[in-house]
């Protein structure tokens, strides 16, 4: 098991925590040394063995961890948040260091983390759990794509999804979403699931994914897939090649948008965005409402 804390021991030198366990099993001196060299070898910290923990950083003390787990052959690694004591920087590093190691290593790992952009880049499968429920169990993209409730599909993501409260209405045959300053045509694709929704049902909450809205250029009326919304812009974060855009309606204060760098933008203009309706989710209203339909799918 490798701890959130690292959990060395103060008074003993990196080659005796690797060694610890081993030695308490009265395994072979020779047996012990060629384990935590070679584990030491494939975590890079050949160099330290000598050292103490309060010598090193907590990206070596973390390979120490994981060496001390490693030279124990296990048939499990059990992780819990290790990551989390380390700055942002190296804590990308040691997810890349851990995914490689557990490639290589072939070993079945259960990770805990609080962090979702470490459960999607490090898992195969991901358990989303919340009070101690099991909200969804499936690969990466189709939790993220495919969120079973609303819980999920808010949950994963950075920035996360966007939700829009609203009601069904029918107009001249047409079913169109309500979000309270526009109303937007339910693409084809959904109309028999939330047809099938019993009578007298019709609030609804639509989710869209930043990356599902992009800045209209101006004239553009949209299409069938598209629906162009004035939104007034509050915020922007710029990351370099993309930038983060915190956009309102009149009903809704908190829409993000994640899209290319674009200089010039005003904070308090109003500017049209659109929104793409073949990559919305629909789900029953609450905290954790129902996913109702996703068309959102992972590329083959």
């Amino acid at each position: 098991m490798v701890f959130q804390s690292y959990a060395l021991y103060p008074h003993m030198s990196v080659f005796e925590n690797m060694a610890f366990a081993l030695s308490l099993r009265r395994l072979p001196k020779a047996t012990i040394n060629d384990k935590v060299r070679r584990a030491a070898d494939t975590l890079g910290i050949a160099q330290l063995l000598d050292k103490r923990p309060r010598q090193l950083s907590g990206g070596q003390r973390q390979r120490v961890a994981l060496g001390r787990a490693i030279v124990r052959d296990p048939q499990c690694f059990l992780f819990d948040e290790p990551l989390s004591n380390l700055d942002a920087k190296l804590r990308v590093e040691m997810r890349a260091e851990i995914k490689r190691l557990h490639l290589e290593l072939g070993c079945t790992t259960v990770y805990v983390t609080h962090d979702q952009e470490e459960a999607i880049t490090l898992g195969d499968r991901v358990v989303v759990m919340k009070d101690g429920v099991i909200h969804q169990c499936a690969g990466p993209l189709e939790i993220y794509h495919r969120p079973a409730n609303r819980f999920v599909a808010g949950f994963l993501g950075t920035p996360p999804m966007n939700f829009f409260t609203g009601r069904l209405v029918e107009e001249s045959g047409r079913l169109l979403f309500d979000e309270g300053t526009a109303k937007l045509p339910v693409p084809a694709w959904a109309l028999p699931a939330l047809r099938a929704r019993p009578a007298g049902s019709p609030d609804l909450v639509m989710g869209v994914r930043p990356e599902a809205l992009v800045f209209a250029r101006p004239g553009d009326s949209g299409t069938a897939a598209t629906v162009i919304l004035p939104m007034k812009l509050w915020l922007v974060q710029p990351l370099g090649a993309k930038m983060d855009v915190y956009l309102s309606t009149a009903q809704h204060e908190r829409i993000v948008a994640h899209v290319d760098a674009r200089p010039g933008l005003g904070v308090g203009t109003t500017l049209p965005v659109a929104l793409d309706m073949d990559r919305a989710h629909f789900f029953e209203p609450g905290e954790a409402g129902r996913a109702l339909a996703s068309r959102d799918v992972p590329p083959a």
